[in-house]
């Protein structure tokens, strides 16, 4: 999203995304892989990284620091 204009300029596949530097996101894609991702600004995966399994069925919350 453009924050001057509001305008969606690459939608991701999931609402469930934070910001965790000045060009990186994280989200949890709705595929049930219980897996995290860490994205650049136009979607594209950097890493995927799966939870630990005790925590893979938990509802998680990611924010910034």
């Amino acid at each position: 999203m453009e924050t001057s204009t509001g305008r969606v300029v690459n939608p991701l596949p999931t609402a469930d995304v934070t910001w965790v530097g000045d060009d990186r996101l994280l989200y949890r894609p709705p595929d049930e892989s219980g897996d995290f991702v860490l994205a650049d600004p136009t979607g594209r995966e950097l890493i995927r990284q799966p939870l630990p399994e005790q925590l893979a069925e938990l509802e998680v919350s990611v924010a910034p620091r």
